[in-house]
């Protein structure tokens, strides 16, 4: 049995993390008040860091410390898992969302499965997008192309990114990427869905390449946007929201993988 390694991203002072026993990330700490986190957790701004970043970059910043300062202690054979502070890997298919309670008495502590590489959250279909919210924020692209309004096919990751991140946003971004993985990449945006939220298990050697491509890729994807208004939900974290596509592509691409369950807590009444 290889041993499992959590850590958990956080952009606030949820107490219940800490009766988890799992390890707690700080994110975006550089733009917090001193004592926003407590002692115990890791910060985003320890070490070699992108903190400064976070406004744009979001848990970006927390796999980048975790890269420059934490990936080379672990042992070639331990399971990393990411987790967020309200989404959670389980040992078994449980109810979407659940009480803080049973989370505790759910919550993955061990990895047995060692016939895979990879464990991935399932799917979410963007390939069934409401003709309404279609109308709404894909004007852009139809009226360059009414049939998407008519063919679910058309529905696929790169017209979900123009609606809510910015039109042609993902397509700009994809021309900077390394050849290795481009036109894979290219294709990837074709398909209905993807593997969401940036959340994973995995070996070591396997997150290393990861985050040299996504790094490498989204430091030059800032040179594209250096100009652009980054703004709003759907803007500000552009370069999350981008590297949530690439995870997906990546997993899937590199690695034999397999979906496994999650849940989310139901409230935060703890602080």
């Amino acid at each position: 049995m290889s041993d499992l390694h959590t850590y958990c991203i956080s952009h606030k002072n949820h107490k219940f993390l800490d009766s988890l026993n799992i390890n707690i990330i700080g994110t975006g700490n550089y733009f917090k008040n001193p004592g926003h986190y407590p002692e115990n957790w890791f910060k985003d701004d320890m070490g070699e860091n992108i903190s400064f970043k976070n406004k744009n970059f979001g848990t970006l910043t927390s796999h980048f410390w975790f890269w420059k300062n934490m990936l080379h202690k672990h042992k070639k054979n331990d399971w990393i898992a990411f987790c967020h502070y309200r989404r959670f890997w389980v040992k078994k298919k449980v109810d979407p969302i659940i009480s803080i309670k049973d989370l505790k008495i759910f919550l993955l502590k061990e990895m047995k499965d060692n016939n895979y590489e990879a464990f991935l959250p399932e799917k979410v279909f963007v390939n069934k997008v409401k003709f309404t919210k279609l109308i709404k924020k894909g004007y852009n692209n139809y009226l360059r192309n009414p049939s998407i309004l008519f063919n679910n096919n058309k529905n696929n990751i790169e017209l979900h990114f123009d609606m809510f991140h910015g039109y042609k946003y993902l397509s700009k971004a994809t021309e900077v990427m390394s050849t290795i993985d481009k036109y894979d990449f290219k294709a990837y945006g074709k398909s209905g869905s993807f593997h969401p939220h940036q959340i994973f298990i995995t070996k070591p050697a396997i997150l290393e390449i990861l985050y040299q491509k996504t790094f490498e890729w989204i430091f030059e994807c800032q040179k594209v946007f250096k100009d652009y208004k980054l703004d709003g939900y759907g803007k500000e974290r552009l370069y999350d929201f981008l590297a949530e596509r690439f995870f997906s592509f990546y997993f899937e691409k590199y690695t034999k993988n397999k979906i496994i369950p999650y849940t989310m807590i139901d409230k935060f009444d703890d602080i």
